[in-house]
């Protein structure tokens, strides 16, 4: 007697949390897995094998992988170890430079943008350097000359002595309720009333007018008159070697004269320096260069001039000057990133913000709270329109999305279907398809050296994870010209390898024919697959370099680290006339599978034929696309599928037909 038949079109929800076993009132639970091992989730609903990796070079230590693109032709990987960076093109080494970024913590830590020639990268501790190239092999890292750092008044026992700017002002021809104005370094007072023989009523109305100017702090100006002359006094915060003010009539015959008596010096400093740190974060936005969560102002946010990155000054405040602006809020919120999408958008410790203005200016720049999940220290990325950040914690990945309807920001987990695979990130990277695959993934390296690919295409509701494995602990990873590359430690070395979908071992030595391959020194006395002419050969153990093959092989060899896929189905479930069967034993009679060019496939310990006999079982397996069917056997409550390989060929699953018996 048959059994029910139950389909699994799709894997789009990729490996989700063991919490989830029990929702099987969710249609997510139906495309799912409870394992996704060494595969990556398709947009078009299968799963592959995720690529095999090729060994590029052995770097300086552990570290940090960036891309940089100069053209469409000139890309370059570059490797940052402890003071020091690599730069590779073409996967060959074309030159090394010394970095200030002299140990680990600082290179995980610094944030890093791209324009044009020219690379940017700020760490708190590290005064901001400028990585340029000019050529494949000359590049050079210099620190950025800014003019005009932005001033701050620290007051504390590191601020300069203050020294009281001292000027004059004397009133010739003045009657009561004549009018005037007073300018300081370029900016002018609203209209000030001349009040006659009220002395102190002038008095009040100088220091005031002054006061309120944007040149001076909010307090510190006093104003004293004796013998008919008006002595200014710009003290404490207000401490400054200002130019000497000029006086203006707006009505009446009053006339009026200035004069300075003792320069000033301003207990205001750079808001940037050795003494005071640097600023942590870095982004391009409507031409400007935003800096942003300095050490020792953490919630200050700064926009450069228009069209003059390195110049930050603030002017009178027309709309192409500088920016500055410190996030209030009831608790310190330290800028993690601040990046830009459709608008300038800050993640801090405590909360996420936006600048909704477009174009930003001095006048109207207002940076309004969101959500308060706070995000790590990690660098935000830019997805489908969407910004991904990881929450404070690092134990879940969100998404920052403008409503429309309201308005506003909001928060949405990415994560809560598999926070299992969410690992303390210290490093998020982002492939946008390539030229073998329309899929985004997000590649998030955990600090336990695992590696989690989330796959997600919005509009066709793919949003699925899944684990990458391998002989060692991923440390870094950078997509380059749609490439990946990985940093990886094997043993005790750090190895640099490329991502190719044609591979299916890692850290693999390719040849064209032979009985010998040789350069396989990074894996000594490793244990390695070898495939040659499209057919796989024993395992070697790799010794002074090289193995010796069984055959010799005229077409191309590889020779590398095994890694096998695994995809386990979620416990079977459906629900009949008498209510689900979840808690039932059951058993799978048959299954069937659709594979799409793939070879030595394994469900339930079944191995799928890949050869007819009598007919190429002496030619290499050619790649299979059809509908496999196997029969199992065995009663259980679970009732699923573990599909697996254990050899180097390609795997991709496309869907599974199960027939049950309950």
């Amino acid at each position: 007697m048959g059994g029910i038949w139950k389909a699994q079109s799709n894997f789009t929800k990729g490996e989700i949390d063991p919490l989830l076993l029990g929702r099987t009132d969710l249609a997510t639970y139906y495309q799912a897995v409870q394992e996704a091992t060494n595969v990556l989730s398709i947009p078009q609903g299968g799963m592959k094998k995720r690529p095999g990796t090729l060994f590029i070079d052995e770097a300086l230590g552990n570290g940090r992988l960036e891309g940089f693109s100069f053209n469409v032709e000139q890309v370059y990987l570059l490797v940052f170890t402890e003071s020091n960076m690599r730069v590779y093109k073409d996967d060959v080494l074309q030159t090394t430079v010394a970095t200030p970024w002299d140990t680990l913590a600082k290179i995980r830590e610094f944030d890093y943008i791209q324009s044009a020639d020219t690379i940017i990268i700020t760490h708190e501790d590290v005064e901001p350097r400028i990585i340029q190239r000019t050529s494949d092999t000359a590049w050079t890292i210099n620190t950025i000359s800014f003019t005009n750092i932005p001033q701050y008044d620290f007051n504390d026992a590191s601020s300069p002595t203050p020294t009281d700017e001292i000027q004059t002002i004397v009133f010739g021809s003045a009657a009561n309720g004549d009018i005037y104005k007073l300018s300081l370094n370029g900016e002018l007072t609203e209209e000030i009333t001349y009040s006659g023989t009220s002395v102190a009523t002038n008095e009040e109305n100088i220091r005031s007018a002054l006061q309120n100017l944007a040149t001076t702090a909010n307090t510190g100006v006093s104003v004293s008159e004796s013998g008919g002359t008006y002595t200014v006094t710009f003290g404490g915060s207000s401490a400054e070697d200002y130019n000497e003010m000029i006086g203006y009539a707006v009505s009446g015959s009053i006339t009026v004269t200035t004069a300075t008596v003792q320069n000033g010096v301003s207990r205001k400093e750079d808001a940037w320096s050795a003494t005071r740190g640097w600023p942590r974060t870095c982004t391009f936005h409507e031409s400007r260069l935003w800096l942003g969560g300095a050490k020792s102002l953490p919630s200050t946010l700064w926009g450069s001039v228009v069209d003059d990155f390195f110049n930050f000054d603030p002017g009178s405040g027309r709309d192409d000057q500088a920016i500055a602006i410190t996030l209030s809020t009831d608790q310190i919120n330290a800028i993690n990133g601040i990046i830009s999408n459709r608008s300038l958008q800050i993640f801090t410790s405590g909360a996420e913000f936006y600048v909704p203005n477009s174009p930003i200016t001095p006048s109207d720049v207002a940076v309004k709270p969101q959500t308060n999940l706070g995000s790590k220290r990690v660098r935000p990325v830019v997805l489908e329109g969407l910004t991904l950040f990881l929450q404070r914690t690092g134990k879940a990945l969100y998404q920052f999305q403008f409503l429309d309807e309201f308005q506003s920001n909001e928060s949405r987990s990415l994560s809560l279907i598999a926070p299992h695979l969410i690992n303390d990130p210290i490093q998020m990277y982002v492939s946008r398809g390539s030229s073998e695959s329309d899929a985004n993934y997000v590649y998030l390296v955990g600090d336990n050296g695992d590696l989690t690919v989330f796959n997600t295409q919005s509009f066709e509701g793919v949003q699925s994870f899944t684990r990458w494995e391998t002989d060692g602990d991923i440390k870094s990873v950078a997509v380059v010209d749609d490439v990946l590359y990985t940093l990886v430690l094997r043993d005790s070395s750090y190895y640099i390898e490329r991502a190719y979908s044609s591979l299916n071992t890692d850290s693999a030595v390719i040849q064209a024919g032979g009985s010998t391959v040789s350069g396989l020194s990074h894996l000594e006395g490793k244990t390695v697959k070898v495939k040659a002419d499209g057919a796989v050969q024993t395992d070697k153990v790799v010794t002074s370099g090289s193995i010796t093959l069984d055959r010799a092989a005229t077409g191309d060899i590889e020779v590398g680290l095994d890694y096998n896929p695994k995809i386990v189905t979620m416990p079977f479930n459906i629900d009949l006339n008498n209510g689900p069967n979840a808690a039932q034993k059951k058993r799978i009679l048959r299954c069937a599978i659709r594979v799409y060019e793939s070879n030595g496939i394994i469900v339930n310990d079944y191995r799928l034929a890949d050869k007819t006999i009598g007919q190429n079982q002496f030619d290499s397996p050619e790649p299979q696309s059809e509908f496999k069917r196997v029969f199992l056997h065995g009663w259980s409550l679970d009732a699923t599928v573990e599909i697996t390989q254990n050899t180097p060929f390609p795997f991709t699953i496309l869907a599974l037909d199960l027939e049950v018996k309950v």
